[in-house]
């Protein structure tokens, strides 16, 4: 096997050079072909050096033959002798001279032309010809591959959270294509050419400046579009911190603690500001004064999340190049003609510094001003925790309004413009040009980042060759130049953007379709995680009590339906056969199908959880599994039965069967019994737990208690921790009314 395996190899390796031979290397016709069209090739490199001024070489012959027309008596007097023709007529003379000269260069071209279009009809014919065009063909469509396989990968990879923008960042370069399409296809009329002979008198002038212009606009767009997915990630960094001070508040909240304590108690002097007054904008959020909302929100509600989807709506809407930025582009370019004008180039680099302090301090404003607005919002007086008071900015416009002597009747045309028809509220007033104000702020924000994208384009195409060519003042300007937009995109970008999210997003200026969205992801991922419980607590149930499995009838009354889906998923199992399976590529389909949202990473759990060692579940698994969506097939008996088995199991010899169990006693024995519910899964399993527990303690008014236990540290000390504690009337209500989600 091994000697036919080396033969092939050899016969392969062999029928390639073969291959490569007749592919690459032509033969002694097309050789002689070629030899004719190496003489085309010399005389079209005079025709060139002709049109540029030069003089062809001598060995060169070129019988130019120039059709100059009727000759007026002036011109036959001028060829017959031109020097006394030019002493007498100057002008006259330059005039002629002029004039044949145009008409033979036109004449030059013409035969350029034809020269041109004669070598390269004899070049198709060669072999040489045809393999290049065929591997440029090749190299295309494999590059076009590249490209898309990279395209699908970051949108796989990309989440929920930037997902939206790298679309919409598609979109724009899909533009660009376009553009790309157009001016190639311009090019091949022949109309810039024709132009360009009209303007210039060469034809390739004009094409090179639609080129040249062309390469810098694809520049500016990918500039952009690299800024804007830096900045994204970058950004990330405050939805991380965002998160954590979520889990704060949900701590803080949990001990029953008012926001004025934040602010007063020496418990919490370590905090920072800004936890403190994330806290402050969450529990305002959640139970909003009258004056701005009438429905307070559920207490499971996510903050955080919210901010994360406001997030992702304020960069979809940033890189989304409106008109007005376009025509703030072309006022920039009529500015950019005086800029052509300044001989020295030292004063175009001072010019082109002094515009990248001026984008910098327009965004150091930008972030002064929306961060006194962000102060204003969750400015704390002793109101919130009560939640009757207005806010402060609100009586502070209401003071506002009674010191002010002018009515909105009587405003100019410039508040009418900015406001329209109708008064701004209290929040609206804060901005610069009232209602306006915040789309105003997004556009100058949007502008900004993308005449930085522009600037960076236009040093590189400007100024690059001088950084290694000029002075080493200029050097200097040139790094002063760069440092400034680098700063602003940067460190003050994120800055700007995560107080814009914040002070439109909040009070008055909440979401309420974002707030919405989001109220039904957590619905539905609750009642997703209770699916879950349930199904992990009927089957720790059913080992305690050594009961055999419920009828498919009892667990699930859609199983008719649960079929059906499942069949037109399953596949033949190749492992084992007489199997069928759902494989793990169907799995979120199929869940989907149903009724049920799953994420991507919440896939290998279920896989791991119904597939029995498959890479897919199996149906009477996951019929098992879906009988959790009602819970009373968990009978008192069963929830019973999993809270005497929680107590028996305490460490603590003391507190065994003391009919009490603790939170943190519940969530070890559940992440034991099913790794979806571990600290450590994926999944965020345990995470969910507790927001469950939360929820369910907390909207359904169960009456816990608390109680401080001392753990022991690995360090060999001694730390409290504060924990709810369980009886079997309130296990068993959070059992039965947390499954109804």
């Amino acid at each position: 096997a091994s000697k036919m395996s080396g033969r092939h190899q050899f016969a392969s390796l062999l029928c390639i050079c073969i291959a490569a031979y007749f592919l690459f290397t032509d033969s002694p016709t097309i050789r002689h072909v070629d030899q004719k069209l190496s003489l085309s090739e010399k005389e079209v490199l005079a025709s060139q050096q002709l049109t540029n001024g030069a003089t062809p070489k001598s060995n060169v012959s070129m019988d130019l033959n120039v059709d100059y027309g009727n000759q007026s008596p002036e011109e036959e007097e001028y060829l017959k002798d031109k020097v006394k023709f030019s002493e007498e007529h100057p002008d006259e003379a330059v005039r002629i001279h002029l004039k044949r000269k145009a008409m033979r260069q036109a004449a030059l071209r013409k035969e350029y032309e034809e020269k041109k279009a004669e070598l390269l009809a004899r070049l198709s014919e060669t072999n040489r010809a045809r393999n290049v065009v065929i591997a440029i063909l090749t190299i295309i469509v494999l590059v076009t591959v590249l490209i898309d396989f990279t395209a699908h990968k970051i949108h796989a990879m990309s989440s929920h959270f930037s997902k939206p923008v790298i679309e919409t960042l598609f979109k724009e370069l899909t533009v660009l294509g376009c553009i790309a399409l157009l001016v190639f296809m311009s090019v091949k009329t022949g109309l810039p050419q024709q132009i360009s002979t009209a303007i210039f008198g060469t034809p390739s002038e004009l094409v090179e400046m639609f080129d040249m212009a062309h390469i810098l606009l694809f520049l500016i767009v990918v500039l952009f579009v690299t800024l804007v997915g830096c900045t994204l990630w970058r950004f990330k960094r405050y939805c991380d911190e965002w998160e954590k001070f979520e889990l704060f508040a949900i701590q803080n909240a949990k001990t029953e603690k008012s926001i004025s304590e934040l602010f007063t108690s020496p418990e919490f002097e370590g905090v920072s500001r800004e936890v403190k007054c994330y806290c402050v904008m969450r529990h305002s959020f959640l139970n909003p004064p009258l004056k701005i909302s009438h429905k307070a929100l559920d207490s499971s509600f996510r903050f955080s999340q919210y901010l994360k989807e406001c997030t992702t709506e304020t960069f979809n809407e940033m890189v989304q190049v409106e008109p007005e930025t376009w025509g703030i582009i072309l006022l920039l370019i009529v500015l950019a003609r005086f800029f052509m004008m300044i001989p020295h180039e030292d004063v175009k680099i001072a010019v082109f510094l002094l515009l990248g302090i001026l984008l910098l301090a327009i965004m150091i404003i930008m972030r002064n001003k929306l961060l006194d607005i962000y102060m204003m919002l969750v400015r704390y007086d002793g109101h919130i925790a009560e939640g009757t008071m207005v806010p402060f900015y609100i009586s502070r416009a209401r003071e506002d309004d009674r010191q002010s002597l002018t009515t909105a009747e009587e405003k100019g045309w410039f508040y009418k413009l900015c406001n329209g028809t109708r008064n701004p509220n209290p929040q609206e007033r804060l901005f610069w040009f009232g209602i306006s104000g915040p789309h105003v702020m997004m556009h100058i924000i949007r502008t900004c980042s993308f005449l930085g994208s522009v600037y960076f384009s236009l040093f590189v195409f400007r100024f690059g060759e001088d950084l290694v060519t000029r002075a080493a003042h200029t050097v200097t300007l040139l790094i002063m130049a760069i440092l400034c937009p680098s700063i602003m995109m940067y460190y003050y970008l994120p800055q700007v953007m995560k107080l814009y999210v914040l002070v439109t997003s909040i009070e008055m200026m909440r979401r309420r379709k974002t707030v919405h969205t989001v109220e039904m992801e957590i619905k539905a991922r609750r009642k997703f995680f209770v699916t879950r419980l349930l199904h992990t607590l009927r089957g720790y149930a059913r080992r305690i009590l050594k009961l055999e499995k419920l009828s498919r009838d009892a667990e699930t009354s859609h199983l008719s339906e649960i079929k059906d889906v499942f069949e037109m998923f399953e596949r033949e199992c190749r492992e084992r056969s007489g199997t069928r399976y759902i494989p793990r590529s169907d799995v979120q389909a199929f869940f989907h199908q149903i009724g049920m949202v799953i994420e991507d990473h919440e896939v290998e759990d279920l896989v791991l959880e119904l597939g029995d060692g498959l890479n897919g579940i199996l149906f009477e698994q996951t019929v098992d599994y879906l009988g959790g969506f009602s819970s009373e097939y968990l009978t008192d008996q069963m929830i019973d039965a999993i809270f005497v088995d929680i107590d028996r199991e305490n460490k603590n010899p003391h507190k065994k069967f003391d009919n009490e169990i603790t939170e943190d006693e519940f969530c070890t024995k559940l992440s034991q019994l099913n790794p979806f519910f571990d600290v450590n899964s994926p999944a965020n399993g345990a995470e969910e737990l507790l927001d469950w527990l939360d929820w369910a303690i907390i909207n359904h008014k169960i009456n816990v208690i608390t109680k401080q236990e001392v753990y022991e540290t690995e360090q060999g000390g001694q730390e409290t921790h504060t924990t709810r504690v369980l009886t079997p009337l309130t296990f068993r209500s959070l059992i039965k009314l947390g499954s109804q989600a």
